[in-house]
């Protein structure tokens, strides 16, 4: 009886443990720049190919455009939410030729790289269909992640405590280049009239954590932190077959 019930602990361990492997959320992002003269070429081949190989599961598709900065101009291509396991299963002949045909011949690829949702660092209102997105990269400084995860949790508490009206989410890098960007923070707007509104974040943090504690959140930040620049992207729906969550 004794063995029986060690192997059943034994074996509810490790269905515990796989399943611990898979819960995250991940998705694979591609730039694309739209040659000269082929943006509506490229933004036909990008809708008709998503929405016939990209609607399902793992595969589905949102697309991004990026709306500031010098990348402006290119469009982010997000796949998932996924796993690397996903990986496992290639895509079609189909898919691949209709790539090859459609898109390819219209764009400049950029940088194709994984971002995993950081396990907590996450606010997500209740409902919401953010059309723009703000987007922030941090370099974590040598053995200061756990310091920047507690800084930043303090943030995504008063979200939370708050109730705001805007989604808050970090993701890490999950294929760096070494460009430092190891950290993406999203700001998630319904819409952008949502950046015109004063939502008093500092005083309210302040009410929060004490007095001159957004502060002390700063002075340590920088300490844990390195910033590497900021985007804004909005939503292209007619692109798009995931929804913007």
């Amino acid at each position: 009886m004794k063995k029986l019930t060690l192997l059943l602990i034994l074996l509810i361990t490790c269905q515990l443990s796989a399943q611990d492997d898979t819960a995250y959320v991940m998705y694979a992002t591609i730039r694309l720049t739209p040659k000269s003269g082929h943006t509506k070429q490229l933004n036909d081949g990008l809708k008709a190919h998503n929405k016939k190989y990209h609607t399902e599961g793992a595969q589905q598709v949102n697309v991004w455009s990026i709306d500031s900065g010098p990348r402006a101009g290119s469009l982010v291509w997000v796949m998932g939410p996924m796993t690397w396991t996903d990986n496992d299963t290639p895509m079609s002949d189909a898919h691949s030729a209709d790539w090859t045909a459609n898109v390819e011949p219209h764009s400049d690829m950029g940088e194709w790289e994984y971002w995993k949702l950081a396990e907590g660092m996450t606010y997500a209102p209740e409902g919401q269909s953010a059309k723009v997105m703000q987007i922030r990269w941090f370099e974590i400084n040598e053995n200061k992640g756990n310091n920047a995860r507690h800084l930043f949790g303090t943030i995504i508490k008063a979200y939370k405590e708050l109730n705001y009206d805007i989604g808050l989410h970090v993701f890490t890098n999950q294929a760096n280049a070494g460009d430092g960007r190891d950290w993406g923070i999203l700001w998630m707007h319904n819409n952008w009239a949502s950046l015109d509104k004063d939502r008093a974040f500092v005083e309210k943090y302040n009410e929060m954590y004490g007095d001159d504690a957004w502060d002390e959140f700063w002075e340590n930040w920088l300490d844990a932190t390195n910033f590497k620049g900021m985007e804004f992207h909005s939503l292209l729906p007619e692109l798009s077959v995931a929804g913007s969550n």
